[in-house]
């Protein structure tokens, strides 16, 4: 068979390359010499920036970072209730001493916002000698209590607070003698660990929460007239006031049951009593049992003594007569 013709013509070739070296010594003395003044002139091009690097080094220490006029001057902390400048020192580790380069802004507000009591934090630097350092303490809205846990029912002086984005943080001492106003969340167990700078996660305390939602919609001061809330068995919620009562709450219809305490309340006022209990979950059978009302209380009046008659002439002389 003959084999189809094509365009295209492949053809091999071998191409053979000859590679020398030659080597004299004159040959060799010239790659020396140029191997040495390229050694040398690298060399010599390091030492200028090596020399350079440290003088711009030095000129940083003695123009800036040991420059006196650059020394912490004042350190201004806004007034809050969360930390204050003793404390700043201790948590940050700012040198009073030093320069105001050797404060990094980053560092310090990490360590600030790390508190459980601070939400947010800003730190500047203004030149030449300012350390400017604003903080945000977090508001206090509830205590949290948990037996369980070691912090014992109504314990505000070991309790835990929490604000209302759910976050808990020891309170902190400037807001301590206000915070004694706020109602406490009585929990049955902890849950999740009760971690201060952590966010709330329990059922019990959303239970709680609901109804003093409630409270809150229903009477402008319920802060300080609920004392605590906790929960009644598995049915149920007890809210205490501070005048005494105690009120029993299904976990449904609370806005029905709030206004019956309420409107159950005026009614004991004007009829003179005081509630000490009521349990609200019926719509018409409600529990309620009283205060005993102390009567009031005699003042003792002194008897007159009664001044004795003068005696007449008979009975005078019938007296002689008998004490003979």
């Amino acid at each position: 068979m003959f084999k189809r013709r094509t365009s295209r013509v492949r053809q091999r070739r071998q191409v053979k390359v000859l590679r020398a070296s030659v080597m004299s010594p004159r040959i060799f003395w010239h790659d020396f010499r140029r191997a040495v003044f390229s050694l040398i002139r690298y060399t010599l091009l390091a030492a200028l920036i090596v020399a350079a690097g440290w003088g711009i080094w030095l000129g940083v220490q003695k123009g800036l970072l040991k420059n006196d006029e650059f020394r912490i001057q004042h350190l201004v902390l806004n007034d809050n209730p969360a930390i204050d400048e003793i404390r700043l020192l201790e948590v940050t580790g700012i040198d009073l001493s030093g320069s105001l380069f050797d404060c990094d802004p980053d560092k310090i507000r990490a360590s600030l916002v790390a508190l459980p009591e601070i939400s947010n934090a800003s730190v500047t630097r203004e030149f030449p000698g300012d350390l400017v350092i604003r903080v945000k303490a977090r508001e206090p809205f509830l205590w949290i209590a948990c037996e369980q846990l070691g912090v014992p029912p109504r314990g505000r002086d070991r309790g835990l607070m929490i604000d209302r984005a759910g976050r808990l943080f020891p309170c902190p001492e400037g807001d301590f003698d206000s915070a004694l106003d706020l109602p406490v969340m009585e929990l049955r167990n902890g849950g999740e660990a009760l971690v201060p700078g952590e966010k709330l996660v329990n059922t019990d305390f959303d239970r709680l929460l609901r109804l003093y939602r409630v409270a809150e919609e229903m009477l402008p001061e319920a802060s300080g007239w609920i004392d605590s809330i906790r929960l009644h068995k598995d049915w149920g919620c007890v809210l205490t006031t501070r005048d005494g009562i105690e009120a029993t709450f299904g976990h449904g219809d609370l806005e029905r049951q709030m206004g019956d305490l309420l409107a159950a309340m005026e009614h004991a006022r004007e009829k003179g009593d005081r509630i000490a209990t009521i349990v609200l979950v019926g719509r018409r059978n409600q529990p309620v049992t009283f205060h005993e009302v102390a009567p009031p209380r005699a003042i003792p009046v002194e008897e007159a003594q009664l001044q004795p008659e003068p005696e007449s002439a008979g009975q005078a002389d019938l007296r002689q007569l008998l004490e003979r």
